[in-house]
C-alpha cells in the first residue's frame, strides 16, 4: 500500500453532453507536482455549465486548444522525460492512481483527449459504500456536502479555497480521500474494485415510497422493487441495487430454510 502514488484531479467542461475540456487541475502528495491549466474549447460553453464552474468564454479567449497547449515548466514530475502535455498526462496515468469524485465523468473527458487512465478511484462510489446514517444513505454525497458533513473544512488550508474551481476541488478531494483511507477498513485496492461497480444506493428519493430503503420496500411491496429492477433503464445504478436487495432476500431465505431443515 505504501508504494501507491495518488493523483487527485478534476475537470471542468463546456457541458454534460459533448464534455469539451476547458480546465484540468491536479495535485499529488508531493506539493511540487501539480498542474492547473485552462483551454480554449471548440464547443460553446453552456449556460448551465457556466452556472456551475463560473468559467466564461471571455476568460478563455487567450488560451490555446488542448492540442496546442504547451507543457508548463513548473510543477512537473522530475521523472518525466517527454515534451508534450499529452505525453505527460499518459506518463502520469501509468505512474499514479488517479482519484476524482464521480471519476467516470472525468475519465471520459480525458479519454476524448487521448488519455487512458488504467488505475483510478471514485471517491463518490467509495463514500456511498462506506458512509451511512444507520442503514440509510446520507442526505447527499456531493463533494462539498461531505466537506462540511465530515468536518474536513475545519482543518483545511484556507489559501486553497476559491469559488467553485477545479483546483480548489482537488484539495477538498484529497482531504476526503485521506479521511476515507484513515477512517474505513478499505484499502486503495478495494477502493479500485468498488470504483468498477455501480454506486451503492440504499433508499429511493421519489415516488410513493420516497424516503424508504430498498430493504423496506422489499418487505412491504416486493413487486414494486422487482419493477424497479426490471424497468429503471434510465437509472441503472438504482436498478442494480434493487437486484442486489432482491438477491440478498433470496440468499437470506435460502439460508433460513437450510437452518430450519
Amino acid at each position: 500500500m505504501s508504494d501507491n502514488k495518488f493523483l487527485y484531479f478534476d475537470t471542468e467542461t463546456t457541458d454534460t453532453q459533448v464534455k469539451d475540456l476547458i480546465q484540468l487541475a491536479f495535485i499529488t502528495d508531493d506539493p511540487e507536482i501539480k498542474l492547473n491549466l485552462f483551454f480554449k474549447p471548440k464547443q460553446e460553453i453552456s449556460f448551465g455549465a457556466m452556472a456551475v464552474h463560473n468559467i466564461t468564454p471571455e476568460m478563455l479567449q487567450d488560451k490555446q486548444y488542448f492540442e496546442n497547449t504547451e507543457l508548463p515548466k513548473d510543477g512537473i514530475d522530475p521523472e518525466f522525460k517527454g515534451k508534450t502535455l499529452v505525453e505527460y498526462l499518459n506518463f502520469l496515468a501509468q505512474k499514479y492512481i488517479w482519484i476524482a469524485h464521480n471519476v467516470d465523468f472525468d475519465l471520459e473527458v480525458l479519454r476524448k483527449k487521448g488519455i487512458e487512465i488504467p488505475k483510478n478511484i471514485c471517491t463518490l462510489k467509495v463514500a456511498r459504500n462506506a458512509l451511512t446514517e444507520g442503514n440509510r444513505d446520507l442526505e447527499s454525497y456531493r463533494l462539498q456536502f461531505l466537506r462540511y458533513y465530515l468536518g474536513l473544512y475545519k482543518n483545511e488550508n484556507k489559501e486553497h479555497i476559491t469559488a467553485h474551481d477545479a483546483l480548489s476541488d482537488v484539495y477538498f478531494l484529497r482531504d476526503l480521500f485521506q479521511y476515507l483511507l484513515n477512517n474505513t477498513k478499505l484499502s486503495p485496492e478495494q477502493m479500485m474494485v468498488i470504483t468498477k461497480q455501480p454506486q451503492i444506493i440504499r433508499e429511493v428519493r421519489f415516488g410513493k415510497y420516497a424516503g424508504k430503503t430498498l430493504e423496506e420496500i422489499s418487505r412491504i411491496d416486493r413487486e414494486y422493487l422487482i419493477w424497479i429492477a426490471e424497468n429503471m433503464t434510465d437509472n441503472e445504478d438504482l436498478a442494480w441495487n434493487a437486484r442486489r436487495v432482491l438477491d440478498m432476500d433470496i440468499t437470506s431465505n435460502s439460508a433460513g430454510n437450510l437452518t430450519w431443515i
